[in-house]
């Protein structure tokens, strides 16, 4: 088992044109990723007469499924003697694949009942297959790019300025997927082959700003991979903060489009309420880049945390205070999803300090694992409170019922926030214990 080799490209500055196409296909990613999160399971439900129950379990195979590929392929990635060529090779040929597939979801076969579950699952599981690839291999290539010391904020602040981007775009068209099937159905065909023509353009624009070779020495056997996850410390508490707010925080989101239809019985609200939640992210994204550069990353975690707690406290105050909550929700989510990434960055510059080996893909590919399956556990559970609360198909729900499906919304996503509160404050304390014993 060898050291890497010292990297050139790492030692000179990363030009701004480079980053900005590099983080470009975060715009494409999270079209399609917020439309998966935020419609799959209302389209499911109110389209095609899916019940919550099994289309929240269609979501949670998807997301999991996907989340499995990705250490498989995040294993393989770090063995290559040329990582950078293999993940520009990955986003050129893997776009396009991504992309029919997405669009070929959206195209209603007119079937119902167990047939159209299994189309669903079918095109889910394709679609989330090649996802993996090219998500594995565009998130490793933010590792590369990080390699410069003091890059690591400015990138992953670009990557999910694009990502708020992407939300934004979806939130302007949420009114093709909440209106009723018929005459919408062409319009949401329309929506979605854009969205999937962003999607390879945004890779492809990010594939070529790539650096276009690095040489690093690969490591030399799984059991070295192994060891060198179980042993860094950093890497696996951040495993453990992603999954608990990805298990709960996109509870919120999620809930938009049934609240717009079953609570406030306006189906433009969902879009406002998107919106709301991306230009939030978006306007606060550049002060957060400067806290992050200002004080300890993790005071700026814990920050973000506060800040999401917060924004769900004032949304549970009642109706009139529901877009100053999600406004505020945003802010702090904006911090929260930059900090993970910028926080994954320092776990690899901290795996390599102390053994002088370089792994990118498999911790890439372990923190989108955990996400994912806790997106898609999310997504069940969402689909079980759904069906516990008596939800159905064009129905009215009553005025229990909608209290419940408000109560849904917000109380897990802030059970969540202060778990990884309580979470961060257990790591200080551990930090401070150990200092003093080594003193």
């Amino acid at each position: 088992m060898e050291p890497r080799a010292p990297n050139r490209d790492a030692c000179s500055p990363l030009h701004p044109a480079r980053m900005l196409g590099y983080a470009s296909g975060n715009f494409g990613k999270n079209a399609l990723a917020s439309t998966m999160d935020f419609f799959l399971l209302f389209i499911l439900t109110e389209r095609w007469g899916v019940s919550p129950v099994i289309a929240g379990l269609v979501v949670m195979i998807g997301l999991v499924w996907d989340g499995i590929c990705d250490p498989l392929l995040g294993a393989l990635l770090d063995r290559a003697s040329d990582r950078n060529a293999v993940y520009r090779r990955m986003l050129f040929i893997g776009a396009p694949i991504v992309g029919i597939f997405f669009a070929i979801f959206f195209i209603d076969p007119g079937w119902r009942g167990s047939a159209i579950v299994i189309w669903a699952i079918a095109t889910v599981m394709l679609f989330r297959t090649a996802y993996s690839a090219c998500d594995v291999a565009h998130n490793a290539l933010m590792m590369r790019l990080t390699e410069m010391p003091g890059t690591a904020t400015t990138v992953s602040g670009l990557r999910y300025m694009f990502s708020c981007l992407g939300a934004l775009a979806v939130a302007h068209f949420a009114g093709t997927f909440v209106a009723s099937s018929g005459g919408a159905d062409h319009d949401l065909v329309t929506v979605t082959g854009l969205a999937a023509m962003s999607y390879v353009g945004t890779l492809w624009i990010s594939a070529a700003s790539a650096p276009r070779s690095a040489q690093a020495r690969a490591i030399s056997s799984p059991r070295a991979s192994l060891s060198w996850i179980v042993s860094n410390r950093p890497l696996l508490l951040l495993l453990a903060l992603g999954f608990a707010q990805a298990l709960t925080l996109p509870v919120f989101a999620r809930s938009f489009a049934y609240i717009g239809k079953g609570v406030l019985r306006d189906a433009a609200w969902t879009g406002t309420a998107l919106t709301t939640l991306a230009v939030a992210q978006l306007v606060a994204l550049p002060i957060w880049m400067a806290i992050a550069r200002r004080i300890e990353r993790r005071h700026a975690l814990g920050l973000a945390l506060g800040i999401v707690a917060a924004g769900l406290a004032v949304f549970a105050t009642g109706p009139t205070a529901k877009m100053a909550g999600i406004a505020l929700f945003g802010v702090g989510n904006a911090g929260l999803q930059m900090m993970i990434w910028v926080l994954l960055a320092d776990a690899v510059e901290h795996g390599e300090r102390r053994t002088g080996i370089r792994c990118e893909g498999l911790p890439v590919a372990l923190l989108l694992l955990i996400l994912k399956i806790g997106g898609g556990l999310s997504g069940a559970l969402l689909g079980h409170g759904l069906s516990v609360i008596g939800w159905a198909a064009g129905r009215p729900i009553g005025p229990l019922a909608q209290k419940n499906l408000l109560a849904m919304a917000w109380m897990p996503p802030l059970i969540g926030a202060l778990a990884c509160l309580m979470l961060l404050a257990c790591l200080k304390l551990a930090r401070q214990s150990g200092s003093k014993l080594r003193a």
